[in-house]
C-alpha cells in the first residue's frame, strides 16, 4: 500500500508540475539560463577554458591606461566618447530586482564614471546602452555596482553561476533597425564574442520583440537563454560581470580599438554563417539578369516616381525586387536570405540601408541622399559600406527633385542652405529633412549612377578584407 500510495503520490506531483509549466510558461532552465553550476550544452572542458582564460578575456575589455586598475583592484571601466563599459573581474552578486551588482572592490571616487557617493566612493552607476547619448539614456535603467565589505553579512546566491555575466540594455532606440544594430547587435558581437558564447547575457528594458527579432544572434553569441532582470527576481552569482557594450563608430568595428582585432568583415562573417548565407562574393552568384532590391519608403523619403525608376531599372536589364513591407523586412532570417542574394542594393537615406550588412562582398549600395541629408548618409551608410567590402555610391537629389521646393521657395535656406537650418537644433532639421521632404527622382540623371553601378559589377572580383 505504502509504495502505491508513494507511486500515486509521485505521479500527481509530476502531473501537476507538467499543468504549471504548460498552463504559464515558466521554464526554468529559459528563466535562469544555466543556473546551478550547470553549463547547458557546454562540457567541463569548455567552462575549465573559460576560468582559466577569464581574466585575459576581462582586460581585453580594458583600455591600456585603466589594465592596472582591474588587475589590481578587480573592477575598472573603459570610457570613450561614445561609450562605458565597467568590468568586474572579481566574482559578483547581482540582485535582479534591483539590479544592484555587489562587488567587494572598494571604488576609487576619482574615477570618471557616475559615482553616486563621492565622499564614501561606495556606487559606481552606469545605464548599460551602447551609444552614451543622453537622449537615450535618458530611458534606461541603470545598473549600479555597490562596495560590500568582507565584514558585512554575506546575501544568500539563489543562483550559482561558472560563466561570467554580461548586462545590456535594449531600451533607447530600439524598433529602428539602423539604431538596432549600430548601438545593441554590433556592439554585443564585439563584446560578448571573445567569450566564445560562454557569457549569460542578462537584459534590462526587456523588450520580447526585440528578443524575438534577433533571436539566432542571441542564441550564436550565448549558450545561454537571454535572462529578463524584470521577470527574475533573485541573487545570481557570477565568476565575474560585464557592464555596457563597446561602440566604435557607426555601423563600425575598428581593429585598433579596445577589444582590438576585430573588423566588420568579420562580423559580416558571423552574420553569413548566423543566418546561413551560402553567398560570400557577389561574384559567386548565379542569377543573370543581376538582382537590384530596391527598398521602398511608405511614410517620408518614400520615391514620388517609383514606377519610373522600376521601368529604368528593368530598360538597363536588372531583375528588380521592390521591398514595401517593414513586417517582410522584420522576419531577419527569411529577409537576409533575400539581400544576400542580391547584387545591388537602392535607397533613400534611412534605417531600410542597413540591410547592407547581409550585402554579399563586392554588391553595390546606391544611396538616394535628400535635401540636407549630406553628412548623416555618408557617416552612417556610405563609409561602413566600403569597410564591409562592398561598393558604395550615392545620388544627390537637386532642388528640383525635393517635395520641399513645392513649399518652400527655391532662395529659401530651407533649400539653399539645410546647414542653417540644422544650426537651429538637430530636431527643427529633423522635422524637415527627415519627416517632411518627400523625393522626384530625375531618371535620366539616376539612370548614369545605376549604370555605373553595372561597371563596377562587371570587374567585381573577390575583395581582400580590408
Amino acid at each position: 500500500m505504502m509504495v502505491c500510495g508513494a507511486t500515486q503520490t509521485i505521479s500527481l506531483l509530476a502531473f501537476i508540475y507538467l499543468f504549471y509549466t504548460q498552463s504559464f510558461g515558466f521554464d526554468h532552465v529559459k528563466l535562469y539560463s544555466g543556473t546551478r553550476n550547470l553549463l547547458k550544452n557546454a562540457t567541463t572542458e569548455e567552462a575549465g577554458v573559460l576560468k582559466d582564460n577569464l581574466q585575459s578575456v576581462f582586460e581585453s575589455l580594458i583600455g591600456d591606461g585603466d589594465l592596472q586598475k582591474l588587475e589590481t583592484t578587480g573592477f575598472a571601466c573603459d570610457s570613450t566618447s561614445y561609450s562605458l563599459v565597467c568590468v568586474a573581474s572579481n566574482p559578483v552578486k547581482i540582485d535582479t530586482k534591483t539590479m544592484d551588482i555587489y562587488t567587494p572592490t572598494r571604488f576609487n571616487s576619482t574615477n570618471d564614471t557616475n559615482i553616486l557617493d563621492k565622499q564614501e566612493g561606495k556606487v559606481v552607476q552606469v545605464r548599460p546602452y551602447a551609444w552614451s547619448q543622453f537622449a537615450l539614456l535618458k530611458d534606461v535603467t541603470p545598473v549600479k555596482f555597490l562596495h560590500q565589505p568582507s565584514q558585512t553579512p554575506a546575501r544568500y546566491c539563489n543562483y550559482n553561476h561558472t560563466i561570467p555575466a554580461l548586462v545590456f540594455s535594449s531600451g533607447g532606440f530600439a524598433g529602428n533597425l539602423f539604431h538596432e544594430f549600430n548601438e545593441i547587435i554590433i556592439p554585443l558581437y564585439l563584446t560578448s564574442h571573445i567569450f566564445r558564447s560562454q557569457v549569460q547575457f542578462i537584459l534590462v528594458d526587456y523588450n520580447p520583440s526585440f528578443l524575438n527579432k534577433y533571436k539566432q544572434i542571441f542564441s550564436t553569441l550565448s549558450r545561454y537563454n537571454v535572462m529578463n532582470s524584470m521577470a527574475n527576481v533573485s541573487v545570481h552569482c557570477f565568476p565575474g560581470a560585464v557592464v555596457g557594450l563597446k561602440f566604435h563608430s557607426y555601423l563600425a568595428i575598428n581593429s585598433s580599438e579596445v577589444p582590438k582585432g576585430n573588423s566588420m568583415i568579420e562580423f559580416k562573417n558571423f552574420l553569413r554563417k548566423t543566418y546561413s548565407l551560402k553567398i560570400m562574393n557577389v561574384s559567386d552568384t548565379d542569377s543573370t539578369p543581376p538582382v537590384l532590391l530596391l527598398v521602398s519608403r511608405r511614410k517620408t523619403r518614400l520615391f514620388l516616381n517609383e514606377d519610373e525608376l522600376v521601368d529604368m531599372m528593368e530598360e538597363l536589364g536588372f531583375d528588380v525586387v521592390v521591398v514595401r513591407s517593414v513586417k517582410k523586412m522584420s522576419n531577419l532570417e527569411r529577409f537576409a536570405k533575400l539581400v544576400s542574394t542580391c547584387s545591388v542594393l537602392v535607397g533613400a537615406h534611412g534605417a531600410g540601408l542597413t540591410n547592407l550588412v547581409f550585402l554579399p562582398a563586392g554588391a553595390v549600395v546606391v544611396q538616394v541622399v535628400s535635401l540636407g541629408l549630406e553628412w548623416g548618409s555618408a557617416v552612417y551608410f556610405g563609409e561602413p559600406a566600403v569597410r564591409m567590402g562592398l561598393h558604395y555610391l550615392d545620388y544627390k537629389i537637386g532642388p528640383d527633385e525635393s517635395s520641399l521646393i513645392d513649399s518652400y521657395g527655391r532662395d529659401d535656406p530651407v533649400i539653399s542652405d539645410p546647414m542653417s537650418v540644422f544650426a537651429k537644433g538637430y530636431y527643427i532639421g529633423k522635422e524637415v529633412y527627415l519627416d517632411k521632404q518627400n523625393i522626384r527622382v530625375d531618371v535620366n540623371r539616376f539612370k548614369g549612377t545605376l549604370v555605373q553601378a553595372l561597371r563596377l559589377l562587371e570587374r567585381t572580383t573577390p575583395l581582400s578584407t580590408r
